[in-house]
């Protein structure tokens, strides 16, 4: 195994560890990915995790593995996540993006479940506008078909909910892919706060452009949010 390889599986698995602290990951079901840089290849939290009823705080090197874009297994002794497609086809149609994160964040799903798109009400959820799509199919995205879907409503967004199921979000780094999951979730229960007053607003966009709508939404505010959750595993 390659050095590098066996750097970003180490990432994957922080990642992990990470979004399971911060509860997206609830039941040990999710699963963070990260592309290997000039090939067709991508590391990924293993299946076996989600059968066998384990934790996730403790993932390490063994429960990440290496599989193609056909989500066929390369490298490793356990089988990849059924829903490998959804990273599959979303790394097809986003060369741009280096990592993608499946989670189950409960209040996103809930707003979902009520046909309510997370909109970008704060300051770090700027890059979600003009909202976070929701995805209507519920059920499981186990093949290159429902794959395909999913990379297609999520278009050159950086979010998309799927109704009543979970979340999936995309980054140039896995740091920021995780780190949107935790943005979106946390913009949406400050939405569920703000409805208790009146009619979440979102922020207006008018007049900005796309690399203008977020001050957070930049590589230093990724790695010093990455730094805030890495230190969070260790108290």
């Amino acid at each position: 195994m390659s050095r590098e390889l066996t750097a970003i599986r180490e990432r994957v698995a922080l990642g992990v560890r990470i979004l399971a602290q911060q509860g997206v990951f609830p039941l040990a079901l999710g699963h963070v990915s990260e592309r290997v840089p000039g090939e067709n290849l991508i590391c990924i939290l293993s299946g076996e995790v989600h059968d066998r009823g384990g934790t996730l705080d403790g993932i390490g090197l063994a429960e990440i593995v290496v599989i193609n874009l056909e989500g066929e297994l390369i490298e490793g002794e356990v089988k990849p996540p059924g829903e490998r497609f959804i990273h599959t086809e979303i790394y097809r149609t986003r060369p741009e993006a280096r990592s993608v994160v499946h989670a189950h964040p409960p209040i996103a799903v809930a707003l979902s479940t009520a046909g309510q798109e997370v909109l970008p009400i704060t300051a770090r959820s700027f890059h979600f506008a003009p909202g976070v799509r929701i995805f209507s199919y519920h059920g499981q995205i186990d093949d290159p078909p429902a794959g395909a879907q999913v990379a297609a409503t999520l278009g050159q967004n950086c979010a998309l909910v799927l109704r009543g199921h979970g979340s999936v979000t995309v980054g140039e780094s896995l740091e920021e892919a995780c780190i949107n999951t935790l943005t979106l979730e946390e913009t949406a229960r400050q939405q569920w706060i703000a409805a208790a007053f009146g009619a979440p607003r979102p922020l207006s966009v008018e007049g900005e452009t796309k690399d203008d709508r977020s001050p957070w939404n930049t590589p230093g505010f990724y790695r010093a949010a990455w730094s805030y959750y890495c230190a969070q595993l260790t108290k």
